[in-house]
């Protein structure tokens, strides 16, 4: 009969543990300064990534190599990924990045007016 009463909370407690949100990210998971490399249409080179906070779930994404500096305006994030896409004068720019846990993924793509590239970051939290 003692298991009978302790079945719903040995079921309540596993729904839960299963239901909770230990993978999902916030926009200060995301803060960091982070080192890697970044692979554009084949020219690998050192990047470093620093990421900032910007209102109260965005975040500023800026990477450096010894050639470029690039900042993107805020990005909204969605837990441990964020997607942007934007075009305008027939140029396109996509975005995509994930954080999974100490390890930043950015995949970028930008085409028009008769140029293509894709670029693939890899970096490691700092």
């Amino acid at each position: 009969m003692k298991i009978q009463k302790l079945l719903p909370c040995l079921i309540l407690i596993l729904l839960l543990t299963a239901c909770s949100k230990d993978d999902d990210c916030t926009q200060m998971d995301w803060v960091d300064t982070y080192v890697g490399t970044v692979d554009c249409d084949g020219t690998v080179e050192d990047v470093t990534i620093i990421i900032t906070a910007s209102g109260s779930d965005a975040v500023i994404i800026e990477s450096e190599t010894v050639t470029v500096t690039t900042t993107y305006e805020a990005i909204t994030i969605d837990g441990c990924e964020l997607n942007l896409s934007d075009s305008a004068l027939g140029f396109s720019a996509d975005i995509e990045a994930e954080l999974n846990g100490n390890q930043l993924s950015i995949s970028e793509s930008f085409s028009g007016g008769g140029f293509d590239s894709e670029c693939k970051y890899t970096a490691t939290r700092q």
